[in-house]
């Protein structure tokens, strides 16, 4: 028992930490599921907890974009101030919308990024996150048979795959395409909605 919790909060701490990068780190689910099979630790504990520490790690992510686009954005912070208004303006679709994403493999980096960015409500977009990586997690840790001989390969994996590294580039592409592009314009203009006015 004693056993199982430190390896469960190792795990956990891990987890939290490789969601404060922004890329180029391995998905949650493959830390969790080395410690599962190398150490047999109980599974709901490690993939609940995984999805939650992973959460909070991305909220971390998330306001230190904001931060950066304070900071260093001021020529596009007023589009994606916009941006951010538009989605909050929607929110009821936000946590549908991540919670679909969230469930697929693909990275989540450039969702937090791109929230942090915006400056959208979090709290939708972790609802839908939680909510999605629970099940996820869950599910891929539960029915993975791949073994990594050490903890480094689930590390030095992510880095070799082309596919892992086409996944990373592509998110990264996102966030910079979320810079460039006027995306709350367009957006009004795909649901004819007018621009929100300064209070």
């Amino acid at each position: 028992m004693i056993d199982d919790a430190r390896w469960i909060a190792t795990a956990l701490a891990l987890s939290f930490t490789i969601n404060l990068v922004p890329a180029f780190m391995p998905s949650t689910w493959m830390v969790l599921a080395f410690f599962y099979i190398r150490y047999d630790v109980p599974l709901l504990p490690l993939t609940v907890g995984g999805a939650v520490v992973s959460g909070l790690g991305r909220l971390v992510l998330a306001q230190a974009s904001t931060r950066f686009k304070r900071r260093f954005m001021h020529a596009k912070a007023d589009d994606l101030d916009e941006l951010g208004g538009f989605l909050d303006e929607h929110r009821q679709y936000a946590g549908a919308v991540v919670f679909l994403y969230a469930l697929s493999p693909l990275p989540t980096n450039n969702l937090f990024i791109a929230a942090g960015m915006a400056e959208v409500r979090i709290a939708w977009v972790l609802a839908g996150f939680w909510s999605a990586r629970i099940l996820a997690d869950t599910f891929w840790v539960w029915t993975t048979n791949r073994a990594f001989d050490g903890l480094g390969d689930v590390f030095a994996d992510t880095l070799r795959g082309p596919v892992g590294i086409t996944l990373q580039v592509a998110g990264l592409l996102s966030v910079y395409l979320l810079y460039r592009l006027s995306w709350a314009r367009w957006l009004r203009r795909l649901t004819n909605g007018p621009r929100r006015q300064p209070p």
